[in-house]
């Protein structure tokens, strides 16, 4: 004689077949970052970099790097050891980009190269804006950041590319000459 079958014992036996665990349960999938949210976590960063060059806001710009930090461009080559370091390097760029007409920037990922897991090398696109927000020109540059356990990103080295347009009647303030 045949036994009667419920839906809790296809279930059960599905289960079973499948080798799920039982009802109620579901495995948790690990948090891994997508693309999206990894390129916009770098965004972010990059956001408050601008900002604090932007306004001059040293004190952030030197909370923004880990120390020891690189920087190198055609023009120099130095070695970054504290944030006072970083503060000086930065030191007047605000008003001298002012000087030019450029009031602003954004930052612009053209590539991101992930090293590993913490570990990436952005490319990154700095149009010069005016106050009517019009581009003057650009800078580009490649920055290696390392995120840290809190999740923070600092950044340990800059590999100054160059600029266009305005700026080439000046050295910009990155040490590069304008090509």
């Amino acid at each position: 004689m045949p036994t009667a079958r419920s839906a809790r014992s296809d279930a059960d036996a599905r289960d079973r077949e499948e080798g799920s665990p039982g009802s109620g349960h579901h495995q948790v999938a690990p948090k891994r970052p997508t693309e999206q949210r990894e390129q916009a976590s770098v965004q972010r960063y990059l956001d408050r970099f601008a900002e604090a060059m932007t306004s001059g806001d040293m004190r952030t710009m030197a909370k923004l790097w880990g120390v020891p930090a690189f920087v190198i461009g055609r023009t120099e080559a130095r070695v970054v050891q504290s944030e006072s370091e970083v503060e000086q390097f930065f030191k007047g760029s605000k008003d001298m980009y002012n000087e030019r007409g450029i009031t602003g920037t954004r930052a612009e990922i053209q590539h991101l190269d992930w090293v590993g897991k913490d570990l990436v090398v952005a490319t990154v696109r700095w149009p010069y804006l005016n106050e009517r927000d019009e581009e003057l020109g650009e800078e580009s540059s490649s920055y290696t950041l390392l995120r840290g356990e809190d999740g923070s990103y600092k950044l340990r080295s800059i590999l100054m590319r160059g600029a266009h347009g305005i700026a080439s009647d000046a050295a910009c303030a990155d040490g590069t000459d304008d090509e």
